[in-house]
């Protein structure tokens, strides 16, 4: 069966076809297929069907005029027009159950490299966990990007990545100089100094030069920013920033829970996935853009010889 590196969560509405553009980019630089996964659930019955126990037999309904016509036709038409546009082979399923569920389901079934989804104000503004896209960033053994607006650039030209002293360097670097090697994008760093001690005193002052030299060696421009603590939130500070200088992404690691396998979106990263007016890439130490490489040099080389 071909492989489809990039998933694309898709519903016909505007944002989801705004992540489809996305994946355009994303085809490009892993060069690999698109599929995009239509999830038909529970929403699209009302709760008098429910009342008269015809949940069953309208769900098989649905299932069956979807496969045989109707949204199966409009599907390929998508991917049809997609694929024109992209270059690259595009391809729909249209599966039941709970989104979230069978698009991880999917992303793992085909090793993709990226899930890429709408984040409606509903989804993520909410501050709530129970949203389709946040167990998605939350659980996924890929980078999610998503998506919070339809009008927006895909080319990511400025790129903020925020970081603090509890995240894994190697990964922030290696994912850093994979985008902006391939967006030729510049990379942005910005922290908060937490406590009172000066800036060239702080450790997190020492490994953002650190990383901005690495990034740097790699032929990736580097800028960094680091602001002192106070009244505003941690999150603010970053969206402000990013906002200021026009960034098209933001790029944050989730953490590991220490000492488990569970995964969790930390309050910061949270804060940001819902409230940024751009698009955020969301990474865990084992969603990593560059987690299969064993060696940089080696992962680059194999990179850009398939980009070409």
């Amino acid at each position: 069966m071909e492989e489809h590196k990039i998933i694309v969560a898709y519903d016909f509405q505007e944002l989801s076809d705004a992540a489809l553009k996305q994946a355009h980019e994303l085809a490009k630089f892993v060069n690999s297929g698109i599929l995009l996964v239509l999830v038909l659930n529970d929403e699209l019955f009302t709760m008098s069907d429910v009342m008269k126990n015809e949940h069953s037999d309208r769900m098989k309904k649905k299932i069956t005029d979807a496969m045989e016509g109707g949204i199966a036709l409009r599907l390929q038409e998508v991917a049809d027009k997609a694929a024109a546009e992209a270059g690259v082979p595009v391809h729909f399923r249209i599966e039941t159950g709970k989104i979230y569920e069978r698009v991880l389901e999917i992303a793992k079934e085909n090793r993709a490299r990226f899930i890429v989804m709408g984040r409606t104000s509903k989804e993520m503004g909410s501050g709530q966990f129970g949203s389709n896209a946040a167990k998605v960033v939350e659980n996924a053994s890929c980078p999610v990007i998503t998506i919070p607006k339809v009008e927006y650039d895909v080319t990511f030209k400025n790129i903020v990545l925020p970081i603090d002293l509890t995240q894994q360097t190697r990964e922030e670097v290696f994912n850093a100089i994979s985008f902006g090697l391939f967006f030729d994008a510049t990379i942005h760093l910005v922290s908060v100094i937490m406590g009172g001690i000066s800036a060239r005193q702080s450790r997190i002052y020492k490994k953002m030069q650190g990383m901005k030299k690495m990034i740097e060696e790699n032929g990736v421009r580097c800028t960094d920013k680091l602001f002192k603590k106070s009244h505003i939130a941690i999150h603010d500070v970053v969206l402000g920033y990013a906002k200021d200088i026009h960034a098209d992404a933001l790029m944050i690691l989730t953490h590991d829970e220490i000492n488990t396998s569970d995964k969790y979106i930390g309050a910061v990263a949270h804060q940001i996935i819902s409230n940024s007016p751009m698009s955020v890439i969301s990474l865990t130490s084992t969603a990593s853009v560059s987690k299969q490489s064993k060696k940089v040099a080696h992962w680059f080389s194999k990179l850009f010889s398939t980009k070409k």
